[in-house]
Parts: structure tokens; C-alpha cells; sequence
């Protein structure tokens, strides 16, 4: 995955239907679909492409976990992500709101802006609005203004054309490549990141560079830990907290999903004395979605006062789908495992790399299938395997060759990606397999 598409920001006041744009157009591409098993989310962004143009679009409201704010604020607090993070801005307007009562801040915000600033007037629903739609939105001074329907999607192929020729225009920087195996430390605030990161690179003092990123928060810390390179991708948001600035939910959440994106080995960090929320469980989707390696850090084990094996069995509970990642119990304060977490991060990197025989996927084909083959489920053909092989790494895919892809249960899809795991040395990371019908 490009870990460096443009991004298109959505931003707008609340109930003009932000998400419900972003879901029509991520309904228009099928790859965006949730492979999590037992979670479902709405989405906070989507990777698209419309006229060969690959991007990102971002539900600036969507990715704030914090208590709502002022409307106000919020749609200011919107902009200002867009205008510093974003390389084009999708404002979204409700075509039955009197367009002179749209905050004037907000507006003088986007004339300033030299980004490209499209706006999408929706609501307008039925046939005869959209040929009636006037020019009532044009005192605003935004000029590329297209009336749309998000519920029917009227309108949104000519607003993406749009897009994607603002896009054509703009010259995306290419993300500094990394050097040695780029780590990313994620989760929710307050787990001890900051004193995770700060651990790692105090106790090691062996700091190559720091890679100024594109954006405010993003600086790559290069260190070397026992002749191997490692890169810890934006720090910058993960330093202590006096030397940090301020930044809304909007920023930080954010900043996960893209340190994720950016990353190949993951060290998602949750908190032993709290009780794991869906804020947790969120961040580790997008771990397994975005088919990344991952070591589960359960921190501030100092202040742990129960029995591991209980904290253990919580944690499984809680991660059904993480279960072929390695969980260590730490302690940034007193660095207790953190040097065996670390060493962790080399066999995954490893592993994600690595190109299995043909011989060895034949053989474990034919085991998968005299020990538990797939079953005809009701109304479907009978299912037939025709082979397996190797197609990708980082993260490993596999393409799984049968007859008819409908009649593979998702039971004996599970089974064979944990087969594939467990008997070919893919621990600590998700491998993609892909049913694929023989011609």
C-alpha cells in the first residue's frame, strides 16, 4: 500500500452528510470492505481512485474519539487539519441551509488557503433540484462548487472529476525512505507511549538522524540496537508531553492511522491497569486491515498488581483476531521486557519478507486437506482446491486456487490462514489470502 497517497480532506458542519459521502464512494470501490473478523466500524477514511487517480479521503469529524466540541470550533478545528495536512479540500454544504449563515471564519479560512478547495452542496435529492440548483452558494468564493446527492449519488462523478484534475496538478512528496525496519508505536492516549519511546532511545543513545516529515508532528528517529537499523516513525507526537504541543483528537488520531500506513512492524501499546475499550480495538483493526506486524505491548506492568495468566487471558479475549501476535508484559518506567519486545520486531520483519517453496505449500496444501477439507455449504457447489501459491510480501499473500470461490466457507478460509501461520513461520504477522477461480 502507498503509504503516501494524496489526501483529500472532508470537512463541514455536523448533518450535512460528511459520512454519508464518504460511505457512497467508498461503496464504489469493494476493496475498502472490513476483513476484521467480529468488528464492524464506520470508516474515518478510504483509499479510492477515480480517472487513474489513487487517494485518500478523510472524514476529518469521523477521526475525533474525543467528547464532542462547540459546532464552532469543531467545523475551525476541521479546516485547520485540512489546511495542514490535507493536499485538497472537500468542503460539504446542506443545500437546504441558507448559505449566508455558514460560519464566516471558516470562509475566510479557505480564501487564505493555497490549497485547491471544492465545494459539495448536498441534499439535493430529487431530479428537479438538481436542475433547479441556482447560485445561491456562490457568494461564498469558493468557485468549483457541484450540487450532489450523497444518499443517490447524483453529482459525485462530475465532483470527483474534479478532484482528481486538482490532483494532476499538485506535486505529492515522496515519504523519506527508511532506514533499516521502520516501527511505528501506536494506541490510545496516555498508555506510556512517550515513555516508551523516550526509554528506548535514552537507554540506547544512539541516535543516527532525525527525519524532519512532511508534516508538523512527523519526525523518523533512525537508531541501531544491537547491529540492527530500526526507524520509529513520528516521533514527534510520542516525545514527552512538555516538550509537545497541544493538538486536537483530529491530529493525533490521525497521526496513528498514518504512522500505521507508514510502518511494517507495529508495537501497539494498550495499558494493563485499564480496561480495554473500542478506541483499542479500532487501532488494532487497522493494524490486521492494513496487514502490518505487530508486537502487543501491555504497559505500566509496575502498577499491575493482579495475576499475569488472568491479564494474559483478557488480552486474548479482547483480540481474537491479533491471536498469532506476540503480547509482552513491560514497564517503560522500570524497562522490564522491553529488550525482549524489541528483539521481537527482527524475526516478524523477517517473516514478512519471506518467500515459502512450492514444495512446502504443496505439501501443506495436501496436509489442510486429508486433515480437515473444505465442506459443501447449503445451496453451493461442491468445493474443490486446486493449489496454493505465493503471490506477495509485506504483508505475505497467497492465492488459493479452487473452483468456485462462493463455496469456500469462511470457517475453512480462517483454518487455512492459521495453518499457513502456524506451519510456515509467519508468527507476528497477517497474511492475505485470496480465493482465485481456475480458468
Amino acid at each position: 500500500m502507498n503509504p503516501r497517497l494524496p489526501i483529500v480532506a472532508i470537512v463541514g458542519e455536523p448533518n450535512v452528510g460528511k459520512s454519508t459521502l464518504l460511505n457512497k464512494i467508498s461503496g464504489m470501490r469493494a476493496a475498502v470492505t472490513s476483513t476484521v473478523a467480529g468488528t464492524t466500524r464506520d470508516r474515518q477514511y478510504i483509499d479510492t481512485a477515480w480517472n487513474g487517480i489513487d487517494f485518500t479521503m478523510v472524514d476529518t469529524a469521523g477521526i475525533t474519539f474525543g467528547d464532542k466540541q462547540e459546532l464552532e470550533d469543531a467545523l475551525i478545528e476541521q479546516i485547520e487539519f485540512a489546511i495542514d495536512e490535507a493536499d485538497l479540500i472537500l468542503f460539504v454544504a446542506d443545500s437546504k441551509i441558507d448559505a449566508g449563515t455558514i460560519d464566516r471564519k471558516a470562509l475566510i479560512k479557505f480564501r487564505k488557503t493555497k490549497k485547491p478547495v471544492v465545494l459539495a452542496v448536498n441534499k439535493v435529492d430529487s431530479p428537479v433540484k438538481f436542475r433547479e440548483f441556482g447560485s445561491e452558494f456562490d457568494k461564498l468564493g469558493i468557485k468549483k462548487i457541484f450540487p450532489i446527492s450523497a444518499t443517490t449519488g447524483r453529482g459525485i462523478g462530475d465532483m470527483l472529476d474534479q478532484i482528481t484534475t486538482d490532483l494532476k496538478k499538485l506535486k505529492i512528496e515522496k515519504p523519506p525512505k527508511h532506514l533499516g525496519i521502520p516501527v511505528a508505536i501506536v494506541g490510545k492516549p496516555n498508555v506510556g507511549k512517550s515513555s516508551l519511546i523516550n526509554h528506548i532511545l535514552g537507554e540506547k543513545r544512539v541516535i543516527v538522524s532525525d527525519i524532519p516529515g512532511t508534516t508538523r508532528t512527523s519526525i523518523d528517529v533512525s537508531i541501531n540496537i544491537d547491529g540492527q537499523d530500526y526507524t520509529f516513525i513520528d516521533t514527534a507526537g510520542l516525545k514527552k508531553k512538555s516538550y509537545r504541543q497541544a493538538q486536537p483528537d483530529v491530529y493525533s488520531v490521525f497521526q496513528t492511522f498514518k504512522s500505521i500506513r507508514k510502518s511494517d512492524v507495529v508495537l501497539f501499546v494498550i495499558e494493563a491497569n485499564e480496561t480495554i475499550t473500542k478506541q483499542d480495538q479500532v487501532i488494532a483493526g487497522e493494524i490486521l486491515e492494513l496487514g502490518k506486524g505487530v508486537v502487543i505491548l501491555v504497559n505500566k506492568l509496575d502498577k499491575y498488581e493482579g495475576e499475569e495468566k488472568e491479564l494474559q487471558d483478557y488480552v486474548s479475549h479482547h483480540f481474537p483476531f491479533l491471536w498469532f501476535a506476540p503480547v509482552f508484559f513491560v514497564s517503560a518506567v522500570t524497562g522490564e521486557n522491553i529488550v525482549e519486545a524489541l528483539a521481537a520486531i527482527k524475526p516478524i520483519y523477517e517473516a514478512r519478507g519471506k518467500t515459502v517453496s512450492q514444495e512446502d505449500l504443496d505439501r501443506l496444501l495436501a496436509y489442510t486437506m486429508e486433515k480437515n477439507p473444505p465442506r459443501r455449504m447449503l445451496d453451493q457447489k461442491v468445493p474443490k482446491v486446486h493449489g496454493l501459491t505465493q503471490t506477495g510480501t509485506h504483508a505475505p499473500m497467497f492465492d488459493l486456487l479452487v473452483n468456485h470461490p462462493a463455496a469456500i466457507s469462511t470457517q475453512y478460509r480462517r483454518y487455512l490462514e492459521k495453518q499457513i501461520i502456524q506451519k510456515l513461520g509467519f508468527w507476528g504477522t497477517p497474511i492475505k489470502l485470496n480465493l482465485v477461480k481456475k480458468q
